[in-house]
């Protein structure tokens, strides 16, 4: 998916997307010696920096995240899309100093089939704030490594593994809020930033300040008990059409108002506006997955779906038709 820059708004320049080959296996991740890796039966723990920026949550036992997300794993894949999740394995990464987060990213037989993003509540359990299926998952070491080749800012006589295992490039996994999250890489004396889902360097200077003001803590924990009503739509071009440049948005601040502006017209775009307007994030809507305990998730299409908490997406962005 394409990143537009405030700077090529006037003239509809939007950034070029990176080409990338099919991702493969993401098996090299667990390398990834910068980061603190859960496998299935063990916990990952806060660094000592994230440990310091605020009080930690009672976790009650090392035992409680993984069998949260090993719930939350069993109950997503009955659903459509999510097969690939039944018989997969996961491990988790540390989402940033002081968030209580962690992007968890799932395997089966080789293969990226997925992720999660959790964060830990104030009473100990966990919220399932975002997650997603396909090959391209959120905060992808793969993803990643050839972006940072094609930019040529690794040089391609450095393979995978070896990149994955290289302790002298730092790779930092930031995400502050929905669709605000990226890699933050220091490769001697520089800093870049990359978007963690496609991978394309980002227009930034320093870490990116959280768009939405409430804090993600207060929210409850994440049931996903019950059967989910989803509704799914086929992706599409969101640069076919551009209503989103000089068009309004339509009035959807809620689920019902979502469904009856589905219901009028399929191909929905969802717009955000990040890093204090310096990108502009459009991105097909598929539809929706609202389950009987908890709150409902807006599938957006960037570089697969992508499931947000709704009232998170509505209050970052817009929808236009």
């Amino acid at each position: 998916m394409k990143l537009r820059t405030a700077w090529t708004t006037a003239c509809f320049i939007c950034i070029g997307s990176l080409l990338f080959l099919p991702v493969q296996s993401s098996a090299g991740d667990n390398s990834d010696r910068t980061s603190l890796v859960q496998r299935s039966g063990q916990s990952a723990a806060d660094s000592p920096q994230t440990a310091a920026a605020k009080p930690v949550p009672d976790l009650r036992s090392e035992s409680t995240l993984t069998a949260t997300v090993d719930k939350w794993r069993a109950a997503l894949a009955h659903e459509a899309g999510f097969e690939g999740w039944q018989s997969a394995s996961w491990n988790s990464y540390p989402l940033g100093p002081g968030t209580h987060g962690w992007v968890v990213i799932l395997t089966d037989h080789g293969e990226d089939v997925g992720y999660m993003i959790v964060h830990a509540t104030e009473n100990g359990t966990f919220r399932l704030t975002e997650y997603g299926t396909g090959k391209h998952p959120l905060f992808s070491l793969t993803t990643l490594y050839r972006s940072l080749v094609q930019h040529e800012l690794i040089p391609t006589t450095i393979s995978y593994s070896d990149f994955a295992a290289n302790e002298t490039i730092a790779k930092e996994r930031l995400y502050t809020d929905a669709l605000t999250s990226v890699w933050k890489i220091k490769l001697q004396d520089q800093t870049y930033y990359l978007d963690a889902k496609s991978g394309e360097v980002l227009p930034l200077k320093e870490d990116p300040t959280p768009k939405l003001t409430d804090t993600e803590d207060t929210l409850p924990e994440t049931d996903l008990a019950g059967e989910a009503i989803t509704t799914l739509h086929p992706a599409f071009d969101p640069y076919d059409r551009m209503p989103w440049i000089v068009g309004a948005p339509l009035p959807v601040n809620s689920l019902p108002e979502l469904q009856n502006a589905l219901d009028t017209n399929e191909n929905l775009t969802y717009v955000t506006e990040l890093y204090d307007g310096q990108v502009t994030l459009p991105l097909a809507i598929l539809g929706y997955q609202s389950w009987q305990e908890g709150s409902p998730y807006l599938i957006l299409d960037h570089e697969g779906p992508r499931y947000v908490r709704l009232s998170a997406a509505l209050g970052m962005g817009h929808v236009y038709e």
